[in-house]
């Protein structure tokens, strides 16, 4: 370029002042390292303005449409997008229901996408070894073609692996690019020079990574899910957001913009579902990432394991129970009428009447029963146990009447 083209003039004036015994050389070697390191830092502060962080993804809602759009590309080509609506073949841009990210989320934390992931630190780790060695693009064909072989554009893909694999690919461009087009005297310059954006690479992918590849896993398994507020929590607090308006169809839209971070844009994401009275919570049986209404919706994610969630409630009651003196005493009760019940079925006006009965008499018994505890005074507990026993022997009595109805009706005389 023309900075390496003015370095190369100097240098060699330098050399010919060198030849006509105008400097020592040791003054010359001197100055040769000063205007290198010069025209170095200033070439690598120009390009890394400009083109650092070429990766980036974007956010914005239509919440009463219940829409979001998700946006990859440069961050020039999303401002152009998110602020006049220009689509470019060079960005990918989705259009789907609220809460479809949350979806790509769950994918991602899934075994089967362990692959894809072990493939793009691969990957990763093989283009870092290209640019800290100087080699040339031909020895990343491989790589960049396994990368560009899972990015799925078909309108089903996952849209937090596709920018993944972009931020990959558009750092890895980037880095190697500039470090080939620099123009470098000495050797151990070009080396230093190639660590220097090897490591700048291997940073930008690894911090890119790090959330997707430390997920939480459950108890006594594999299965991975998100921790949302730890894992925020555990974001840099230096994240940068790009906030662009535009005026679209008669309302102002607002898209959010981050470079190089996914963290940044969920942050954002779940602020603005949250402004909506919607919440991103994790199912309490497997953790899946769930969208809901504050308030009005379940926390499970599925009948099954609402299904799940209420056996292991039950099992855990009835452990809890299967200790309790107070227990015992009400299940008596509670066990009697049901069988009493049983014997009633074939008269169906005279069940009605039992279970309206024993409806009344289960609710003085629960009252008695959340009266005391295993803990209460043994007068307490005694008394308890007298008024139990009491009503048990009343639905007896009451069954009792009932049979003996049954039975009079059966043998009525002309019947």
């Amino acid at each position: 370029g023309t900075i390496s083209h003015y370095v190369f003039i100097i240098l060699r004036k330098l050399l010919l002042c060198v030849h006509q015994k105008l400097f020592d050389d040791a003054f010359v070697n001197v100055l040769v390292k000063l205007v290198h390191k010069s025209i170095a830092d200033l070439y690598h502060a120009l390009f890394h303005s400009q083109l650092f962080g070429t990766a980036a993804i974007g956010v914005s809602f239509d919440v009463p449409n219940e829409k979001e759009i998700i946006a990859i590309g440069s961050p020039e080509n999303l401002k152009s997008y998110f602020t006049m609506s220009i689509v470019s073949d060079e960005i990918e841009v989705r259009t789907r229901k609220l809460g479809s990210l949350v979806e790509d989320m769950n994918e991602l934390a899934k075994g089967d996408h362990d692959s894809k992931m072990d493939t793009m630190a691969e990957c990763s780790n093989g283009l870092c070894g290209i640019i800290s060695e100087g080699q040339g693009n031909k020895s990343a064909e491989e790589y960049i073609n396994a990368l560009t072989e899972m990015y799925d554009d078909s309108g089903k893909g996952n849209m937090i692996l596709n920018f993944m694999i972009f931020s990959i690919l558009t750092n890895y461009r980037y880095n190697h690019k500039t470090l080939s087009s620099e123009w470098h005297l000495l050797t151990s310059s070009m080396k230093k020079s190639a660590a220097r954006f090897a490591e700048q690479f291997n940073t930008c992918v690894s911090d890119m990574l790090l959330p997707f590849r430390n997920l939480p896993t459950l108890d006594g398994s594999d299965v991975r899910y998100w921790d949302i507020p730890e894992q925020l929590n555990d974001a840099p607090t230096d994240l940068t957001i790009h906030i662009y308006y535009t005026h679209n169809n008669g309302t102002w839209q607002t898209g959010y913009v981050a470079e190089d971070s996914f963290l940044a844009v969920l942050r954002i994401y779940c602020d603005i579902l949250k402004q909506s009275n919607r919440i991103i919570s994790n199912c309490p049986i497997c953790k899946k990432l769930i969208v809901k209404s504050k308030q009005t919706e379940s926390d499970f994610c599925s009948e099954e394991c609402r299904l799940v969630n209420k056996n292991e409630w039950t099992k855990e009651v009835r452990k809890r129970n299967s200790k309790s003196g107070v227990q015992r005493t009400y299940d008596i009760f509670y066990t009697t009428g049901n069988n009493l019940k049983r014997k009633l079925k074939k008269d169906e006006a005279i069940l009605t009447k039992f279970d309206e009965y024993f409806k009344e008499m289960r609710k003085k018994a629960l009252v008695l029963k959340n009266s005391v505890t295993d803990h209460s005074p043994d007068t307490e507990l005694s008394e308890y146990r007298k008024q139990i026993l009491q009503m048990t022997d009343d639905i007896q009595r009451y069954a009792d009447n009932l049979s003996d109805e049954i039975r009079d009706n059966k043998y009525r005389p002309g019947e």
